[in-house]
């Protein structure tokens, strides 16, 4: 990063989203390897218009880069059925809109919850992306 970049971009200590639990009994499916068909796909809502859940292209088509995958192995969910009392990890990328930048380590909040640091990581050079896992109940 260059000295101006730094000084002109709104550096951002805490990010807050609402993730929405799916019902139980809802089915996960997954055939790519890199999760790209997952469904459903976890459904992540920002608190703050400075950043978002990413997206990716494949073959023209975008996706929410938000996963169900296992924190422990990196396996995307598939085939599993949401049980009631039970928790899902979630996976997603979170992007800074441009003129923002994320603290490192940036405090992260989930349904009112802050995230624990070693389950934040992988920041860009440019400071603008991370990634998160998130222990989601089912209710």
């Amino acid at each position: 990063m260059n000295e101006e970049y730094e000084r002109t971009d709104e550096v951002l200590e805490t990010v807050e989203f609402t993730l929405t639990a799916p019902k139980a009994g809802t089915f996960i499916t997954c055939k790519d390897a890199d999760g790209f068909d997952q469904l459903p796909v976890p459904e992540i809502t920002s608190e703050c218009d400075k950043y978002f859940i990413d997206k990716t292209v494949v073959n023209g088509i975008e996706r929410t880069e938000a996963y169900w995958k296992t924190y422990n192995t990196l396996e995307y969910y598939s085939d599993v059925k949401f049980e009631a009392g039970k928790s899902y990890t979630v996976f997603g990328k979170v992007k800074a809109k441009p003129g923002y930048v994320f603290n490192d380590p940036v405090t992260l909040i989930i349904n009112g919850e802050e995230v624990p640091s070693e389950e934040v990581e992988d920041y860009s050079l440019e400071g603008d992306s991370f990634t998160f896992y998130y222990d989601l109940k089912i209710i």
